[in-house]
């Protein structure tokens, strides 16, 4: 893995943040190195979600979910990324990275991923996550009620309805 030693400070640096609540955002800094540069000398795009795996990570592990899917044998998957890039991000450039649980429903919960510097937002994303077990989708609003008990799902923008369907016919055109 090329983000091998950032995964590192992402993992050991859960011991000294306050942990997070199921709704909380995830916020990390972080810096843009030769390695992630394209031949146009910004961060390649296919970089961009490799980072986003970091801000996932780090809010699975503040918010305790990724110890309680592990215990459960649970394994976390992806099941569909939007990504909106902005603007680049220069070599050596500072930005910052939120990652929030927008909410879930029956089958998936739904993150939304940023990363902005002082120039403003550079990358937006919408993912589609869920955890399997045993080779089978866990229900989304069952493990959220076993993360945080009492706690509603929000309620999810009107726009992300418009993504699942594109997604469906997608996903149904590709199967032809």
């Amino acid at each position: 893995m090329n983000l091998l030693f950032r995964l590192l400070a992402i993992i050991l640096g859960t011991f000294f943040r306050p942990r997070l609540g199921l709704l909380e955002t995830s916020r990390i800094s972080l810096r843009v190195w030769p390695l992630d540069l394209d031949f146009n000398w910004h961060m390649t795009n296919s970089r961009y979600p490799a980072v986003m795996d970091l801000g996932r990570v780090d809010w699975l592990l503040r918010s305790g979910t990724w110890r309680h899917v592990r215990q459960a044998g649970m394994n976390a998957v992806l099941g569909g990324c939007m990504v909106r890039y902005r603007r680049s991000l220069a070599p050596f450039e500072r930005f910052t990275l939120t990652s929030r649980l927008l909410g879930w429903d029956k089958h998936w919960f739904y993150f939304e991923q940023l990363m902005t510097s002082r120039n403003g937002t550079a990358c937006l994303a919408i993912q589609r996550a869920g955890f399997t077990q045993a080779g089978r989708l866990v229900p989304a609003a069952m493990l959220a009620a076993q993360l945080a008990p009492g706690t509603a799902a929000p309620p999810l923008p009107g726009w992300l309805s418009e993504w699942l369907a594109a997604e469906s016919a997608f996903a149904q055109s590709a199967a032809m």
